[in-house]
């Protein structure tokens, strides 16, 4: 009886999507041993391209469940009978949640969770409250509900389970990988139109509160102040909390000079390349994250990465990282100012990067999901 992966109803620019991509342009290598079918959208499926392998069948639904509450409409009351019409025998959901009343079904149900925000810093989460609150009781309905429970570091598998008392012997650690374009070394020719790729620092986030921008924006604030060093801060931002981003911008009007800080909102990904790649190091503030894919990225193209020491973020970056605390902006100055003024610092930093980042891949990544489905040779 063949396996279904539902993934309908991811927004553009999440985590869960860069999952879901990368997960499908590699699952075609994969040597199957019985049929799949994925539900999509249109959109989805043309950014990933028809995928050569006879095991795998796409069945294509409507964008409109890119909404949260569409999205829980088609997973609840739509889904359990397509599944039961195509005779399915398990259901693996990478989307935080999934359909609740799948035993009735006789249907085996694999979830995939990629986040224990709701939990840690529901505060902090973008979004109103009602949309915030629906969305972490579909969650912890579908962890409770579900067979088996795979999550992206130990870390995230021993803070679930303690938070919400979730046998350990059901959750399957899978870490995830950097996607391809990073990885072939190639010299990529995407730059951003009039920006000197010279003299800066930069981060990659997603413009919400858990990641701490205002904190970062302080402490660079300090490391001017100290030591009058002309460098340029590059925010790469995915604008999720549009209230966040006007503070952050009000803050950068009243604290810095013109293109002190630089702000590249919602680009491209394969502008990252150039962007890692010529910048003197790399630095990420978050208070919550399960993996953290932008600091291996950053390894990827030679530039020493600073990183915040909450969460998941040793596990992951091991000794490959400069640590810093979040919180305070005195640590998170004297951090920046050490590895700026250290070349021999940097270097060894860039080195063990170099040597780290290699042992993520989503080969790997969806070879070990496969097998815990149970549907490869």
């Amino acid at each position: 009886m063949p396996t279904a992966i539902d993934m309908i109803g991811t927004t553009l620019g999440s985590g869960t999507k860069t999952y879901n991509l990368n997960f499908c342009k590699y699952l075609k290598k994969q040597n199957l041993k019985e049929q799949i079918f994925i539900f999509i959208t249109e959109d989805y499926l043309s950014e990933i391209g028809i995928q050569d392998n006879a095991g795998i069948t796409y069945i294509i639904k409507s964008k409109k469940y890119t909404n949260i509450f569409f999205r829980i409409l088609w997973m609840q009351f739509y889904l359990p009978f397509e599944l039961k019409k195509l005779k399915v025998k398990q259901l693996y959901s990478p989307m935080n949640m999934g359909p609740l009343f799948l035993k009735l079904f006789n249907i085996k149900f694999i979830l995939a969770l990629h986040s224990n925000l709701p939990w840690v810093f529901f505060s902090k989460m973008p979004g109103n409250i009602i949309r915030n609150s629906l969305t972490k009781f579909i969650m912890e309905l579908s962890i409770r509900m579900c067979d088996t429970l795979i999550v992206d570091s130990e870390f995230a598998k021993k803070e679930i389970s303690d938070l919400l008392k979730i046998e350990k012997k059901k959750i399957f650690v899978i870490y995830l990988g950097i996607d391809s374009k990073f990885l072939n070394n190639l010299k990529s020719d995407h730059y951003i139109e009039n920006f000197k790729y010279e003299n800066y620092i930069i981060s990659v986030l997603s413009c919400v509160k858990y990641h701490n921008i205002l904190n970062l924006l302080k402490g660079f604030k300090l490391l001017k102040k100290d030591k009058k060093i002309q460098i340029k801060f590059v925010l790469v931002l995915q604008i999720l909390d549009k209230e966040y981003f006007l503070q952050i911008n009000k803050y950068i009007k009243e604290n810095f000079q013109n293109n002190e800080v630089i702000i590249f909102s919602n680009i491209k990904s394969k502008f990252l390349i150039n962007l890692y790649k010529n910048s003197i190091f790399y630095i990420f503030s978050s208070y919550c994250e399960v993996f953290g894919l932008t600091s291996l990225e950053a390894m990827s193209q030679g530039c020493p990465v600073l990183i915040s020491n909450k969460s998941a973020l040793p596990e992951i970056n091991l000794d490959a990282a400069e640590y810093f605390d979040p919180d305070d902006e005195a640590n998170i100055k004297n951090t920046m100012e050490r590895v700026l003024l250290n070349t021999n610092h940097r270097e060894n930093l860039i080195l063990k990067g170099k040597n780290h980042y290699i042992k993520f891949n989503w080969s790997k990544t969806v070879e070990q999901t496969m097998k815990v489905l149970n549907i490869i040779n």
